[in-house]
């Protein structure tokens, strides 16, 4: 391998991010580019001096000088491209959601552990420094004994009447883990069970509503709003709200209320997002005390960001070159995508599910 990492690209929409994140990084190169659109891959090849554009992803994984891929297509479609990547001998960075189902994640662990090749999935807010460090606080017992996280997510995905463009109608079908909670609320989620150190998942119980559909014909929308309750190893419990489509503020185009509960303490992340990209407001803060006993607490405040793709790239890096684990392990991408499954299956069943082990 070179000095530096030379890192493709297949899916320039999304992964144009770890473009920009590649070219960005000290040890790492945006190599290569490859997307049926071709006009998208010039422009995020022009603007982070990518050597090397493909429409079909094969072509990139036939180029030698490539050293790692980050596969960023649809979900229905990816899981092939990452099993072809590894059979080339590439690196792979999968980003989410990570496969259909579990089947699909457990196929992938498979084949990177016959390849050798280092493996990596998405979940970008694992990666945020200040996440880390909550982390690192709640596991030292900071805020004392675990026992709940609770998370309300509202992300103004799309207006009512909503015709998807190409391309992008696999978000609007029941079972590609897309709508409210897979596309975008699984974020939140991860960094809730992730706070809390990725206690085992037992069960779920959801519901969910697809109250505005889109104008694509399927024969199952996928959510626009879910609501669940998860159960943990050791008694603790996750609940969660997340929303793609709501009557609302006309300026709330995002929402987050996100709190870890331990017996001394809450780590609390609020954050509100205008149309324009602008955060109104972005606080975390670590209580400890009970608020009714007084004003004896310690609060510590950092503005809350969006995710980290630069810092993603660093991590894939890191982990190829064997400098420390992922972020986000294999083993934990398997077992958060047997939550997701337990999920779904509660939403359509209306039963409490058990979480597959």
């Amino acid at each position: 391998m070179a000095d530096k990492i030379r890192i493709g690209a297949v899916g320039c929409r999304v992964g144009g991010a770890w473009v920009a994140g590649a070219h960005a990084g000290e040890d790492t190169v945006a190599w290569a580019v490859a997307d049926l659109n071709q006009d998208l891959a010039r422009k995020v090849a022009q603007e982070n001096d990518v050597a090397r554009v493909y429409g079909d992803y094969r072509e990139l994984l036939a180029d030698d000088e490539v050293d790692a891929v980050g596969i960023a297509t649809a979900p229905d479609v990816r899981k092939p491209m990452v099993l072809d990547a590894l059979r080339a001998g590439k690196h792979v960075l999968v980003q989410k959601p990570h496969g259909i189902n579990a089947a699909d994640v457990e196929e992938i662990n498979a084949a990177a552990a016959r390849s050798g090749k280092t493996l990596v999935y998405s979940y970008f807010m694992r990666h945020e420094e200040e996440n880390k460090r909550s982390r690192s606080l709640i596991a030292d017992g900071m805020i004392g004994r675990l026992y709940h996280a609770r998370v309300h997510y509202h992300y103004r995905e799309r207006g009512v009447d909503y015709e998807p463009p190409v391309g992008r109608e696999w978000l609007y079908r029941w079972g590609l883990k897309g709508g409210a909670l897979g596309q975008h609320g699984s974020h939140y989620l991860d960094q809730a069970w992730y706070l809390l150190g990725c206690p085992e998942p037992q069960w779920a119980f959801a519901v969910s509503h697809s109250a505005f559909p889109t104008r694509l014909e399927v024969e199952r929308h996928s959510e626009d709003y879910m609501s669940f309750l998860v159960g943990c190893a050791g008694g603790i419990t996750i609940q969660m709200d997340t929303s793609a489509v709501i009557a609302t503020w006309a300026d709330r185009a995002w929402d987050l209320r996100l709190r870890v509960l331990g017996t001394d303490g809450t780590v609390e992340v609020e954050s509100t997002r205008l149309p324009s990209g602008q955060t109104r407001s972005g606080t975390r803060r670590l209580l400890g005390a009970i608020y009714t006993e007084g004003d004896s607490f310690v609060e510590e405040n950092a503005e809350h960001g969006s995710g980290d793709f630069d810092g993603e790239i660093r991590d894939f890096a890191a982990a190829i070159r064997g400098e420390q684990p992922p972020d986000v392990s294999p083993a934990d991408a398997l077992t958060f995508m047997k939550l997701l499954d337990a999920i779904y299956l509660s939403a359509e069943t209306g039963e409490k599910v058990q979480v597959a082990t």
